[in-house]
């Protein structure tokens, strides 16, 4: 089992393809745009941004990357943002 992942798989991850995950990961991050559009509160858009997440964790592993591949990903998207200044580094 990969340590890279906080969300279990989904059950029936197996009938989507990774198309349609991609569809799901992109409407999941349209409802935690409207959520915090709206000024939810209880957490809503939190939620909602855990859900993007969990979508997009099922992403990945329908791909079928090693642990150490998703390190090198993850570590591609911090160099990645680290020089677009994203980061308070001081």
């Amino acid at each position: 089992m990969s340590e890279f992942y906080r969300f279990p798989a989904m059950a029936r991850l197996g009938e989507w393809s990774s198309d349609q995950q991609a569809e799901k990961v992109c409407d999941e991050a349209q409802e935690l745009a409207e959520a915090s559009a709206q000024g939810s509160t209880c957490y809503e858009d939190d939620f909602e941004a855990m859900d993007v997440i969990h979508s997009a964790e099922n992403y990945l592993r329908m791909k079928g990357h090693s642990d150490e591949t998703l390190e090198m990903l993850r570590s591609l998207v911090i160099e990645k943002n680290r020089k677009r200044g994203y980061y308070d580094e001081r």
